[in-house]
């Protein structure tokens, strides 16, 4: 009951411990592990008690353990090989990883009449399954010049297996909005958010009410999911005598991002989208001209209105990092007593993005919230930044 900790249970074999490899083989390694970890619960909350205000009134309590409440529990599998090759010029890393974690803490609405706002239970069976891939080459080396380039991979899939016996659904936000819900559904991702979309006859297209304008379904419908299919980084260094260059291109491939933001400045009028079916005097929806476009927008735009329109694809490359450095040569420093090594770097962040068909960031979110992830209402923009490092060495 008060959480425990096993030791991982792993195993690593060198492959050139039992075989003669080629010369150019340079090194072999696979591994395996189990692992199983316990996450003690919050205090007070096997036994929860009233609490005294410093003017002698008692809160009482508004939560209780629905059943004997037990530690979370996450067990994790994992394989891997690693390998290096041409003098250590090439090199490869990948892992396979599956993650289950169960006896998750949940709240759930107490009956009336109990006594209780909330229960506690212990519930769920979250799996994650991925793998995680790197590969390192360095394509010149010389005396005087060295580059060297790493490629990095990771794809997550997340699946929720099992919530509770009384529950089928879980949710993470059910105000804040009216246009989307984030829940955690079994059969369903973490990440998954619904909202409202276009009424759609047999065939797909979408119906058009008297107005000729947009109609929406009745109820939330699944609209995306925020987590990315998978995450790719290229990162290069380059050394020319005292002088390094360095850059880092971060990828993140697919996942859904909804912009709340889009929705409010397209009921104003005030976005860039209804300056122009202004100008062009209707909207394109989906092959159907809707002429009244003040209508349209006030229709689909807005908290309570069509989200499912404002979902966007939340691929993005940038460059997430630049430096430019140059270190004192030796023999400059040689006179010196005192000081060893001495290098002036300059560093920059988030310089600029190669792509992004989103209408705001989707590195940003505007909340760490579990039940606002990849969602945008009128968030913090994303910052550059510069700077200096001086590295002296005595």
């Amino acid at each position: 009951k008060k959480g425990f900790f096993f030791p991982p249970l792993g195993a690593t074999l060198r492959v050139s411990e039992l075989f003669d490899l080629p010369s150019w083989i340079n090194y072999g390694k696979v591994r395996g592990s189990f692992a199983q970890v316990g996450n003690d619960l919050p205090t007070r909350i096997t036994n929860p008690t009233g609490s005294v205000n410093y003017n002698g009134t008692v809160t009482p309590v508004g939560t209780a353990a629905f059943g004997e409440l037990k530690p979370e529990i996450s067990s994790s599998l994992e394989f891997g090989t690693e390998w290096q090759f041409f003098k250590n010029r090439l090199s490869v890393d990948f892992t396979w990883y599956k993650t289950n974690t169960t006896n998750q803490l949940f709240t759930l609405k107490a009956p009336e009449g109990s006594g209780y706002n909330y229960y506690y239970v212990n519930a769920g069976n979250i799996q994650n399954t991925g793998i995680e891939a790197s590969v390192s080459v360095t394509p010149v080396m010389t005396r005087d010049f060295i580059w060297k380039s790493q490629f990095n991979m990771s794809r997550n899939k997340n699946t929720i297996i099992k919530l509770h016996d009384d529950i089928t659904q879980f949710v993470l936000t059910d105000s804040g909005s009216d246009a989307y819900r984030m829940w955690l559904s079994e059969g369903g991702s973490y990440g998954d958010f619904y909202g409202y979309v276009f009424n759609r006859d047999a065939s797909g297209k979408i119906v058009l009410d008297e107005n000729g304008l947009p109609t929406k379904a009745d109820g939330f419908s699944f609209i995306g999911n925020a987590t990315p299919d998978f995450l790719l980084g290229w990162n290069n260094t380059l050394e020319y005598k005292s002088f390094s260059l360095g850059f880092l291109v971060d990828c993140r491939f697919g996942g859904d991002a909804l912009s709340l933001t889009q929705a409010m400045n397209d009921i104003q009028g005030v976005s860039e989208a209804t300056a122009a079916a202004r100008d062009l005097g209707y909207v394109d929806l989906e092959g159907q001209k809707i002429n009244d476009v003040n209508g349209f927008y006030r229709r689909v735009g807005g908290r309570d209105g069509i989200s499912g329109y404002y979902v966007y694809d939340a691929t993005n490359i940038r460059l997430r990092e630049l430096s430019l450095g140059y270190a004192l040569p030796r023999k400059v420093l040689a006179g010196s007593k005192v000081l060893k090594r001495a290098s002036l770097s300059f560093v920059a962040r988030n310089l600029f993005i190669f792509y992004c068909n989103a209408p705001y960031d989707t590195d940003h979110s505007m909340s760490a919230a579990s039940g606002a992830q990849g969602v945008d209402f009128y968030g913090v923009p994303g910052t550059r930044s510069y700077g200096f490092n001086l590295k002296l060495g005595f």
